[in-house]
């Protein structure tokens, strides 16, 4: 499902809800005046929360569920403070495997040229005709607090500004994936687009910084609609590759799937020619012919099995890897002083942005007492990435590998399997993202 309309139609507010609706108080007994499912939830609540509820209630498992912000045409995990993520083609598992020396691994049967054939000594994967987002982290949803924890973090994240049409524009567009691995292998996603706008009439063109954000934001709705004009023509070619969006958006569209749009449109005289646009933009949507397909039952404990092989295998790569200094770090050729200096720097770092964080979700729930210390937070966040941007350029820190940063990634996505299929994950040490120049550097503009 997803939702097109100008900036200030209703787009947010009709899948999500009104300004704040997700805070503490959002389930007190003065406030939650709508029994939904058999829960109590306030009536202002938008399409979203209700498609989880509804899940949950027929279904009766939790549903897991990630959530990634489009922005200027890269894509941010909103759950790991805006960490950049790939948007990669997907990969099947193989359901053939074979042991080697003890260890499971798991292939595609492999041959060459002449015909010869290729051993199973590494990770094989079949690439499927779909893009998806490579190590986003999942949370999982299993009541209604959950699903209130879930929607802080996103409303409090996702990148949003005002201009003349709009005080909260979302300046992004945001992607939010449902998956309940233990009965099928079926996703819902939800996405909420950024608002389709002129830029004279939203006041950005006076704005350099706004003035970018809606014109990439322009290019890829129009990436969106030359999609959707080539699915409904049946054209052979669908140029999905112009644009993340579109990428993102391709198992969704014109393909085994049921696809719902909603179109929202304004009152204002003024916007009449952005309504007429978004009105036949749904037109075209309406000639887009879906394929159905029989959702197969999964076997969980064999899924199960097949994850772990490949969990145990990514572990034995990242230790390689990290041996060999692909995993990046210290620079312990520079002196002692230097690199605790800098280990410290990065620890606070960390630990300011950990709280600003709890501080704009304790906002969204109403507490503006806590704006003074928000400006702080925010200043200690900004001089701690400036000396540590610095820190960088001597050469004190090295980046990992692009390919170690991949392996991360994807052990993330079988984690997140994992943990849906109700797997104990006790044993299972933690491995994050390292840090890298480029996002320390994101959004700094010392």
């Amino acid at each position: 499902m997803f939702v097109y309309g100008q900036t200030g139609s209703g787009k947010t507010h009709s899948l999500f809800g009104p300004p704040n609706a997700f805070n503490g108080t959002s389930l007190n007994l003065e406030n939650a005046d709508e029994v939904f499912k058999g829960t109590s939830i306030p009536s202002t609540w938008g399409m979203f929360p209700r498609l989880i509820l509804d899940l949950m209630n027929s279904t009766s498992t939790s549903v897991t569920a990630t959530a990634v912000e489009i922005y200027m045409d890269n894509c941010y995990d909103l759950m790991s403070d805006k960490q950049k993520i790939a948007v990669l083609a997907g990969y099947g598992r193989s359901s053939k495997s074979s042991g080697v020396g003890g260890r499971a691994q798991w292939c595609d049967t492999q041959r060459d040229k002449s015909g010869k054939w290729i051993p199973p000594d590494t990770v094989v994967r079949r690439k499927t005709a779909r893009y998806e987002v490579c190590g986003a982290q999942s949370r999982i949803i299993s009541d209604v607090d959950g699903l209130l924890d879930f929607m802080c973090v996103v409303e409090a994240t996702r990148t949003s500004k005002s201009h003349k049409l709009n005080e909260r524009s979302s300046r992004s567009h945001c992607v939010i994936t449902l998956a309940i691995p233990s009965i099928s292998q079926a996703k819902y996603m939800v996405v909420d687009l950024a608002g389709s706008e002129r830029i004279m009439k939203s006041g950005a063109i006076d704005h350099s910084e706004k003035s970018a954000e809606a014109r990439n934001i322009n290019t890829s709705l129009t990436s969106l609609g030359r999609c959707i004009t080539a699915l409904a023509s049946g054209d052979a070619f669908v140029p999905y590759r112009d644009s993340v969006l579109t990428m993102l958006l391709k198992q969704s569209l014109g393909g085994k799937c049921f696809t719902s749009v909603l179109i929202t449109a304004t009152e204002d005289e003024d916007m009449h020619s952005e309504t007429l646009a978004s009105i036949q933009f749904g037109k075209r949507c309406a000639r887009v012919s879906n394929s159905k397909q029989k959702i197969q039952k999964i076997d969980s404990d064999t899924v199960i099995q097949e994850l772990w092989a490949e969990l145990h295998f990514l572990d034995e790569e990242i230790v390689k890897m990290t041996k060999t200094g692909a995993a990046g770090g210290l620079n312990h050729e520079f002196p002692m002083s230097y690199q605790k200096s800098f280990m410290s720097n990065l620890q606070k770092y960390r630990m300011h942005v950990s709280v600003l964080r709890d501080i704009k979700q304790h906002i969204k729930s109403g507490r503006d007492e806590m704006e003074k210390s928000k400006k702080f937070e925010e200043s200690q966040v900004r001089n701690l990435q400036g000396i540590l941007v610095r820190s960088m350029t001597t050469g004190v820190w090295k980046d990992p590998s692009s390919r170690y940063i991949q392996q991360v990634h994807r052990r993330i996505d079988i984690v997140t399997s994992l943990k849906g299929l109700d797997v104990n994950l006790d044993s299972i040490s933690i491995v994050e993202v390292p840090t890298t120049f480029y996002n320390l550097l994101l959004g700094y503009t010392g």
